[in-house]
């Protein structure tokens, strides 16, 4: 015998051990699927791929040697493999597969050798057990997903060699406490580090160019953020409900800011407004009770739906655009504050729509 075919003994429930002979050099797709009473199984030296769902759900399997001779895992290869405490994977190895070791709950350690240039998505997805990872110099991406769920990761050391940093890829790592990101990512995806709850400090670096929807939503113990220059947008959600978030210095290069942005931020106090941004999207700033003043760029046209809706403690309020921007619904409801608007402009704002209604609240910038 010098294969194993796809499926071989998939769902063989009461299989509790197996003898693979030497001779065997390939090792089908599925072919230990679902053994679920397998504990411990040993991979002949001639095999050199871990193929598609190999031992996926064999959720007693707590010991695999993994042979030097092999150099890829392919996707949902130990997934599941919910006893599996730890794992050595061979120096051969350049590539670990989407969901590889997914829901492997169990796994404490795992090292990963300095040949693998890509971490695939979901890779260590919901390994709940794994505390701390070094990740080697070589990797150049780490996939969406790949680490989402591990919810007692303290410490991860990501290489300069990383370029790409997939959607989710750190989302619900909830004892993560501080992240560098290398110089090399250009772009933190959609919730990258949402529901980081203990991360306290993040730094993004010159280089960045966009901050995606949700990236890091719920973030409650982030107190500052400084977004660099190279930075142009901020995406939907982006700091929602960062409660800690005290401070957010917005960098001149930002000219979007997303829906609800930096919704129920109710620690922020103050925050500056780029002057390239033209509109203040809807429910960006909602309910963040603790902002006292804010300064909208002369070039804002729009203040969308709900925009400022609860910002209760806002006792200053300047509004620099000479036309008075198009308001929505509810945009400034809940806010004491007087407007503050240029002086040759008091009376259009006064008559414009939306903006007729707090009359009495509009006056000239003082000089």
């Amino acid at each position: 015998m010098t294969s194993i075919g796809s499926g071989a003994f998939a769902a063989c429930r009461s299989l509790t051990g197996i003898v693979i002979p030497e001779k065997v050099a390939s090792i089908g797709a599925s072919a230990f699927s679902g053994c679920s009473s397998l504990t411990s199984i040993v991979i002949p030296e001639g095999v050199t791929l871990i193929g598609d769902h190999t031992f996926s759900s064999c959720s007693n399997l707590t010991n695999i040697v993994i042979p030097d001779g092999v150099t890829s895992i392919d996707e949902w290869a130990f997934s599941s493999c919910s006893s599996l405490t730890s794992i050595e994977i061979p120096e051969g190895v350049t590539s670990i597969g989407y969901y590889a070791f997914y829901n492997c709950s169990s796994l404490t350690s795992i090292k990963i050798p300095k040949g693998v240039t890509s971490i695939g998505g979901g890779a260590f997805a919901a390994c709940s057990g794994l505390t701390s990872i070094v990740i080697p110099k070589g990797v150049t991406s780490i996939g969406e997903s790949a680490f989402s769920g591990c919810s007692n990761l303290e410490n991860i050391v990501i290489p300069e060699s990383v370029a790409s940093i997939g959607d989710r890829a750190f989302y619900n790592c909830s004892k993560l406490t501080s992240i560098e990101i290398p110089e090399g990512v250009t772009a933190i995806g959609l919730g990258t580090f949402r529901d980081c709850s203990n991360l306290t400090s993040i730094e993004i670096h010159e280089g960045v160019t966009s901050i995606g929807d949700r990236a890091f939503l719920g973030c409650g113990s982030l107190t500052s953020i400084e977004i660099p220059k190279s930075v142009t947008s901020i995406g939907e959600s982006a700091f929602y409900e960062c409660k800690n978030l005290t401070s957010a210095v917005l960098s001149e290069g930002v000219t979007s800011i997303g829906m609800q942005a930096f919704f129920h931020c109710s620690s922020l106090t103050s925050i500056e407004i780029p002057e390239g941004v033209t509109s203040i999207s809807e429910g960006t700033f909602m309910f963040c009770s603790s902002l006292t003043n804010i300064v909208i760029p002369k070039g804002v046209t729009s203040i969308d739906t709900e925009a400022f809706l609860g910002c209760g403690s806002l006792t200053s309020f300047k509004c620099l655009a000479s036309n008075p921007p198009v308001i929505g619904v509810s945009s400034f409801l809940g806010v004491a504050s007087t407007f503050y608007v240029p002086a040759t402009s008091v009376n259009a704002y006064k008559a414009a729509d939306g903006w007729k209604e707090y009359a009495f609240k509009i006056k000239a910038i003082p000089e």
